[in-house]
């Protein structure tokens, strides 16, 4: 299925692009999300028309991502964790725990937001995580897990 992009997807295409993708993804994803429109003379058209005012908005949220990856640039978060007598976590760290101690933190981010490359964290010590703000604005997050007393 022929789709137009209506803004910047990662891994698929930028503003105004035409890309062929499978239909379930377009209909279950990409059109509910705003994300593209079907590639149409009509859809084509109306795409040229207000591609200024996509453009504007597009930039417009790529500067606010910029701006919130400021906030996240040079953060540390400390999480505090139980840990077994042979030093090994019970159980792991993941999205959730990540998130609430971000929110402990005055730091709001959403699920989609935050990747876990390696997956869930079952080790204590320093690791990396990141925070995709904008497919353009990614930002690495330095998390630590020390023993909880």
């Amino acid at each position: 299925m022929q789709v137009i992009l209506l803004e910047k997807v990662r891994n698929l295409g930028n503003i105004g692009d035409q890309v062929k993708v499978k239909r379930g993804y377009a209909r279950n994803f990409l059109t509910p999300q705003s994300k593209a429109i079907q590639a149409t003379k009509e859809n084509l058209a109306l795409f040229e028309a207000r591609r200024l005012e996509i453009e504007k908005a597009a930039a417009e949220t790529f500067k606010a991502a910029e701006k919130r990856a400021t906030t996240f640039k040079d953060l540390a978060l400390t999480i505090a964790v139980k840990i077994s007598e042979e030093g090994k976590l019970f159980g792991s760290v993941g999205m959730k725990e990540i998130i609430e101690a971000l929110k402990k933190q005055g730091h709001e981010i959403a699920r989609s937001e935050l990747s876990l490359p390696n997956g869930p964290i079952r080790q204590i010590g320093e690791h990396e995580v990141t925070l995709i703000l904008h497919p353009d604005v990614t930002v690495p997050l330095k998390i630590i897990l020390i023993e909880e007393k």
